[in-house]
């Protein structure tokens, strides 16, 4: 046999020789070059490489072997013909990937589709040849040279080569588990690579590895079925209404197994909320969270539905009772004013109170009231007046901020009529704390927990035209991580005792309770040396919203020297499981299937194949006839060729409106650039570095109130409100006199305060006046604020003392300016703006649960330091030497 090789004109030919049982070829090179061939020395020789007396325990391992090699050397080995050995001993060929030519197939005759653009071949007839033979005695194998010889180059890498980028049987399964796990493929390349330093797959490995494994998965079903049968086997509760016509899906409910369990555990408070941009069928989805007794969230079901109306919201609130147990139906489900969902939840839960999400709220007044205020400061006045109303502690408190802020504001009738008329009038008993605090909502007034479980579903679904079944894996494998640290919590507070909680007081409580629950009620102990048994000043918040022991009655149980009892703790606190009781009947389906059979035998031909057809469904759910819902489209202008895969959504009114009152805000733009030294009166009485981030100055009434007319000011009470904060602040020293007495250093230093304070005369003499320091920890804390100090000669910032921080979303930060060495202002400052350290006093006499205030401040604390310099004459500390300044 004779062969021309196409690149350098070399003639390879074969002779045959007869050996024994075996017929070996051997190669014999008789080189015939044409005038035109190319150098002799690219014709390969790697006989040497292949040539070995090795004896292999395996087919496999010979092949491995041959591999091996042949990458160290360039070259991509494959099997080329394989022979069990019926008639003779069993054998396999290996040659080069580029060995033999091209073959049309059937329908690629047609010389323009061959010459079709991307199209072409790899194969050259490289000659390249090895045998190795399966020896008699045993399972072993050896290995013959044929022909040593490629007839082109050696790959300089042999990435972009399919067959040598093949994944391995360990690789493959690496593959099946880190897709299961939500692994990225491009991590699944990494560290299938951190496996084997020779692996040369390329992402497109990964991908066709990832199709055909789904491919295996899904055994030829339907994307429903396979949805179908994966729920079944995960033993879901699942229910479904599809339309009767064309068998599509309408609403779909599902619920994991150990979600029950902590449902009917934990089924004091619900929170709902839908999302949008999950599924390429664009049906909004429904997610229902809970709230465990160590406060995590889990989630209960998931609903896609058809549309966001009545019937489907009343379908899906039917399911989740069906879930519970009749006697432990939730107390408290908080959603925003989604009518339809509210309407539904009445209906099905008429004894459960439905809280509205207070964050949802505060975005539809500035979505609809941010546009009617002309100044940026005027409107943040507005809204810290609303946050003060909102958050009313009591009735009169709350008639008093109503009768405060539609005078402040009566020169802006829409707003007033806007949050009087669409969310005081008919819902206030749902949102304002005055009514929310009577209602036992475990600190959950807002859907911040649903929220947060929807991010973090849309980072891992990655796309928005991914469908059901797809949506379901990423959904399951956050539901089992849910449980997981779920269950991890309730151990950690079984077995860990924290050094905090080893006051005899806690004795009955300790791995009793959670830990989450004896937090807050160390919190309350910690006030409870000021409260006493004042049941006024204590406001019996953490019993009546909580279900925990609040200040007066721990002031009571340590004057009587009696330690938390259990019972005091509510049962929510105390579960530390996912067991529930076990039910008092026992539960069989004789009766059903009686009917059933009853039904059956009554039915014609027609009826029985129908309800056949239906119980196959229910006992095989792979079998059913399901299908997904009609993808919507766009049905004006073309059709884009790009199709959208975020999930983020679309911008809400409020953000919006926010954006375009900003950018136009008198109070943020100028169509002339003006040096702000220029353009704010007292602009020079605060240090250079600060300036140029102060966007406005507001005076006050110099009467020496000016301090307490600025505070009242910024907290949106209106300048007026002066005698008010005068009043909070004698109470706050009352309420925490023995703290502010440490604080302080002296009875007698309080006593003077208290004296400045209590003045409510029209003009207030000197020694009436606002003093800072002092004062800045009485007015942080007492309004839980974030207070900053500014003036030529001293800045500082002052933090509360005594409260857990919110999220930093929701902190408020004023400034107070001190001008002139005899005024205060009120100081608006840029949301970039640095901000001077933090008075030490507070670091020193905080209570623990309050470290969480400094950290969203560092940075801007940082770049003050940095801007201020060495040499500055600005003091950062409380205590200063005027004569040096």
């Amino acid at each position: 046999m004779a062969l021309k090789n196409s690149e350098n004109g070399v003639e390879i030919s074969f002779e045959t020789v007869e050996k024994e049982e075996d017929e070996v070829q051997v190669c014999d090179i008789r080189m015939n070059l044409d005038h035109n061939a190319a150098p002799l020395q690219q014709l390969v020789d790697i006989s040497d490489a292949f040539s070995s007396n090795e004896i292999f325990c395996s087919r496999d391992a010979l092949i491995e072997w041959a591999r091996n090699v042949g990458k160290r050397n360039g070259f991509v080995i494959v099997i080329k013909r394989s022979d069990k050995g019926d008639s003779r001993k069993a054998r396999v060929t290996l040659a080069c990937e580029r060995g033999g030519t091209y073959r049309h197939a059937k329908n690629k005759s047609n010389v323009e589709d061959l010459n079709r653009k991307g199209t072409g071949t790899k194969k050259c007839d490289c000659p390249f040849k090895i045998i190795g033979v399966k020896l008699t005695s045993s399972d072993d194998w050896s290995v013959k040279v044929v022909c040593g010889f490629h007839n082109h180059r050696a790959a300089k890498q042999l990435e972009g080569h399919s067959y040598a980028g093949r994944l391995s049987d360990g690789e493959k399964t690496i593959l099946s588990d880190m897709t299961k796990n939500l692994v990225k493929p491009r991590n699944i390349l990494l560290s299938i690579k951190n496996h084997d330093e020779y692996n040369v797959s390329t992402m497109k490995t990964i991908y066709n590895a990832r199709h055909k494994h789904r491919l295996l998965n899904s055994a030829g079903r339907s994307q429903m079925q396979q949805l179908m049968k994966q729920l079944n086997e995960c033993k879901y509760v699942e229910w479904h209404r599809k339309d009767a016509s064309n068998d599509c899906v309408r609403d779909l409910f599902w619920a994991h197994p150990t979600s029950i369990q902590l449902l009917n555990a934990f089924c004091s408070v619900l929170i709902m909320d839908c999302t949008y941009k999950t599924n390429r069928y664009r049906l909004p989805l429904l997610e229902i969270v809970g709230v465990t007794s160590t406060n995590l969230t889990f989630s209960v079901a998931f609903v896609y539905l058809e549309a966001e109306r009545v019937d489907n919201y009343t379908w899906a609130m039917e399911k989740l009772q069906s879930l519970m147990f009749a006697d432990r139906l939730p107390n408290v489900i908080v959603t925003d004013r989604e009518l339809a969902l509210m309407n539904a939840v009445r209906l099905v839960f008429p004894t459960t109170t439905n809280l509205l999400c207070r964050w949802h709220i505060s975005k539809n007044v500035l979505a609809n009231c941010k546009k009617l205020f002309e100044r940026k400061e005027k409107w943040e006045a507005f809204m810290s007046a609303w946050s003060v109303l909102v958050f009313s502690s009591k009735e009169d408190d709350y008639e008093r901020n109503l009768r405060s802020l539609t005078t402040d504001y009566y020169t802006y009738p829409g707003a007033i009529k806007y949050v009087t008329e669409s969310w005081l009038t008919p819902y206030k008993e749902r949102f304002v704390a005055a009514w929310t605090d009577k209602v036992m909502h475990l600190g959950n007034v807002t859907t911040n927990r649903a929220e947060s479980a929807y991010a973090k579903l849309k980072r891992h679904l990655g796309s928005s035209q991914g469908d059901f079944e797809s949506s379901w894996n990423v959904i399951n494998a956050l539901i089992e991580l849910q449980h997981t640290e779920i269950k991890a919590s309730f151990e950690r507070s079984i077995s860990v005792v924290e050094h905090q909680f080893n006051n005899a007081m806690f004795k009955e409580l300790r791995g009793i309770v959670s830990r989450a629950s004896l937090n807050m009620i160390l919190m309350e102990f910690k006030r409870a040396s000021q409260v006493e048994i004042d049941k006024g000043i204590c406001g019996c918040v953490n019993r009546t919203s909580y279900g925990l022991p609040c200040a007066h009655e721990l002031a009571e149980l340590i004057k009587e020297g009696r330690t938390i009892a259990l019972d005091s703790v509510h049962s929510h606190w105390r579960k530390l499981d996912t067991v529930t009781d076990n039910v008092s009947y026992e539960l069989t389906i004789s009766t059903e299937i009686d009917s059933i059979l009853r039904q059956f035998a009554d039915c014609d031909e027609a009826g029985k194949i129908a309800l056949k057809r239906k119980l196959r469904e229910l006992a095989c759910p792979a079998t059913t006839s399901m299908c997904p819902p009609l993808e919507k489209v766009k049905g004006k202008g073309r059709p884009s060729l790009k199709i959208n895969l975020s999930t983020k959504r679309a911008p809400s009114l409020f953000e919006i409106v926010e954006s375009a009152h900003d950018s136009t805000s008198p109070a943020t733009a100028c169509s002339v650039k003006v040096p702000k030294e220029k353009k704010l009166k007292y602009i020079k009485c605060f240090p250079h570095q600060i300036r140029e981030h102060i966007v406005n100055i507001v005076d006050v009434k110099a009467d020496g109130h000016c301090g307490y007319r600025s505070i009242a000011g910024l907290l949106g009470m209106g300048e007026d409100g002066w005698g008010t904060v005068r009043h909070d602040l004698v109470r706050e020293l009352h309420t925490f006199h023995d703290e502010y007495v440490q604080l302080y250093g002296s009875i007698d230093r309080v006593a003077e305060l208290v004296y400045s304070l209590s003045w409510f005369d029209s003009f207030a003499p000197y020694d009436r006046w606002m003093t800072l320091p002092d004062m800045g920890h009485l007015i942080a804390s007492r309004y839980n604020i974030v207070l900053v100090h500014l003036s030529i000669r001293q800045c500082l910032t002052y933090l509360p003392l005594r409260s857990v921080s919110p999220a930093p979303l929701h902190h408020k930060l004023i400034a107070l300016g001190f001008v002139e060495d005899c005024h205060f202002v009120q100081v608006f400052l840029d949301s970039t703006s640095p901000i001077p350290p933090i008075a030490c006093n507070w670091r020193n006499y905080r209570y623990q649960c309050a470290r969480g205030w400094e950290i969203p401040y560092v940075p801007r604390i940082e770049a003050f330091r940095s801007s201020l310099g060495t040499n500055s004459n600005v003091a950062t500390q409380e205590t200063i030497d005027v004569d040096e300044t």
